[in-house]
């Protein structure tokens, strides 16, 4: 009845009536009219994003392609990193509400298709408007990730942003990590460490001193062993000449025995 008045608003009936029909008729030709340009709305909020999230998405994978080449130890990876996962976590919240599904339908339509069916105008507007402020809260975040981490790629690129440190070297297992004295005396080079060297230089001259000293008593003790020699072989042939001696009495004697000898005969 209300649809064959809504098309024949022309239809007579008493005066109090006809208000009283009037009223509630045009409020139920309202109401049907409202309910479906939200759910036309709806359809095109999410027929909007859809692409938007797409072009987000290739523009991830591209950064992931891009970031291959970059080294891991650069200062502000961490950083970038974190950039790219809060924008991978937008775009997939947004995929979720806007993007279509194996049917061609994304969740915000099948959403409002059951609400229309329903009638249930306002949790079709309450759903319009949550999703409006979330794909687009969403978008302008990962947008903006996204733009950054770009640039910095792109600065990495052309070279701005300088080579990546190098680690210095880890210690031995089983040493404690300090340098060795060489390299303790080398690191500290013209703040005085040559001092030490100098000194040890001079005690080095002192030490050959003794040395010098040494070598002059040992020629010392060899010129007096040889004079010792000399004088021993010096005094070899008086004793020779000592022992001689008593070969020449013997032979005096000897020849003052004949003598005596003759004598008796002579007697």
């Amino acid at each position: 009845m209300t649809g064959g008045i809504c098309d024949h608003p022309g239809v007579v009936m008493k005066p109090f009536t006809l208000v009283v029909m009037t009223s509630l008729v045009l409020g139920a030709c309202e109401k049907s009219n409202d309910i479906t340009q939200l759910h036309e709305e709806a359809v095109a909020e999410a027929k909007y994003f859809a692409p938007r999230i797409d072009d987000l998405a290739k523009r991830r994978d591209s950064i992931f392609q891009r970031g291959r080449n970059v080294p891991g130890n650069l200062p502000d990876v961490p950083e970038i990193v974190k950039l790219i996962g809060e924008a991978g976590d937008k775009i997939n919240e947004m995929h979720g509400i806007a993007s279509p599904g194996p049917d061609g339908k994304s969740v915000l339509e099948k959403q409002a298709d059951g609400f229309l069916k329903d009638n249930k105008v306002d949790e079709l507007g309450k759903l319009i408007d949550e999703s409006h402020e979330k794909l687009d809260e969403n978008w302008t975040i990962a947008n903006g990730d996204l733009d950054k981490v770009e640039g910095w790629l792109w600065q990495y690129e052309q070279g701005h942003l300088g080579p990546a440190p190098v680690a210095p070297p880890q210690p031995t297992p089983g040493t404690t990590g300090e340098p060795p004295p060489a390299a303790a005396e080398g690191s500290n080079a013209g703040s005085g460490a040559a001092a030490p060297k100098a000194e040890d230089k001079k005690a080095g001259e002192a030490k050959a001193a003794p040395k010098a000293d040494d070598k002059k008593a040992d020629d010392k003790k060899a010129d007096d062993k040889k004079a010792e020699d000399k004088k021993a072989g010096a005094a070899a042939p008086k004793a020779e000449d000592k022992k001689a001696a008593p070969k020449a009495e013997d032979k005096k004697a000897g020849s003052a025995a004949p003598k005596a000898g003759a004598g008796s005969a002579a007697k």
